[in-house]
């Protein structure tokens, strides 16, 4: 089985938790730049506009996802994804660490906190309140192969 990450989607605009699950279904998680959606400077200096964020099973990782989880306009969708690779003390890998740093994300997760540089395509996305366990391909996307 691949690790599972967990990303949290919050309606901060207004557009709706059903229409965002229904993007997410068609496209897959999406960076801001992707979505066309302008982020403030600082977040720009941070690189969140080209990132898509991801907590860990770590107990940090946990905690920091329960917080989010929980806000009335969010959803959460777990992505296993044999080819994401975390960064560590040695090795890098194409997850960074994202711990509120003064740049964009980069290292070991301080936190549970992870960042990807681009998009996740839907295959590699099971969105809680429209996949289940019993859709065809479950075990494939379980095992990080994605959807079938």
């Amino acid at each position: 089985m691949a690790k599972e990450y967990r990303h949290v989607v919050i309606d901060k605009f207004g557009a709706g938790v059903e229409n965002l699950r229904d993007s997410i279904n068609q496209n897959g998680i999406q960076t801001a730049q992707s979505r066309g959606i302008a982020l403030a400077q600082g977040s720009q200096h941070l690189e969140h506009h080209l990132h898509v964020f991801l907590w860990d099973d770590s107990r940090d990782g946990i905690k920091h996802w329960y917080a989010l989880k929980d806000t009335p306009s969010s959803f959460t969708i777990r992505v296993r994804w044999n080819d994401l690779t975390e960064t560590g003390y040695i090795f890098s890998g194409n997850l960074k660490g994202d711990g509120g740093q003064n740049g964009p994300p980069s290292g070991k997760s301080p936190n549970g906190a992870w960042a990807y540089k681009g998009n996740i395509p839907r295959n590699f996305c099971f969105i809680d309140g429209l996949d289940t366990e019993q859709k065809q391909g479950y075990s494939q996307w379980l095992d990080g192969n994605g959807w079938q």
